[in-house]
């Protein structure tokens, strides 16, 4: 049986990845790389990329929660974070300023976001 999250967000998920993917495609074999295209192929990557994660985060929640069942706004904040992250790396790539040690600093940064506020929610609930 799915859990409750994974089955509520898993419509959202496949459109977000479909219509991510499906743009990317069509912008990398129909278009130039000009600015619009540029913005539009980061836009695309961030909704490939949330779409991905957000079955992944449902099912380790689900899997690694120890009270209450995590909401589905938790699982969709971790997604967007991770679809940013990726847009993040992408842009820095795309100007030659990606090392991994910029790509560290940025995941500790949004590592210690997502836990500050996942502590915040915790004492909300609580």
């Amino acid at each position: 049986m799915l859990p409750g999250a994974f089955r509520r967000l898993l419509p959202a998920a496949l459109t977000l990845t479909l219509l991510g993917l499906g743009g990317m495609v069509g912008l990398v074999t129909t278009t130039y790389p000009v600015l619009w295209a540029r913005w539009l192929f980061f836009l695309c990557l961030v909704a490939a990329a949330t779409g991905l994660s957000m079955p992944i985060f449902a099912l380790l929640h689900h899997r690694f929660s120890q009270r209450r069942p995590v909401s589905e706004r938790t699982v969709l904040r971790e997604s967007l974070w991770v679809g940013a992250f990726v847009g993040f790396l992408a842009w820095l790539q795309l100007g030659r300023a990606l090392s991994p040690l910029a790509a560290l600093f940025a995941a500790v940064a949004v590592a210690l976001l997502e836990l500050l506020l996942l502590v915040s929610e915790q004492s909300r609930r609580s």
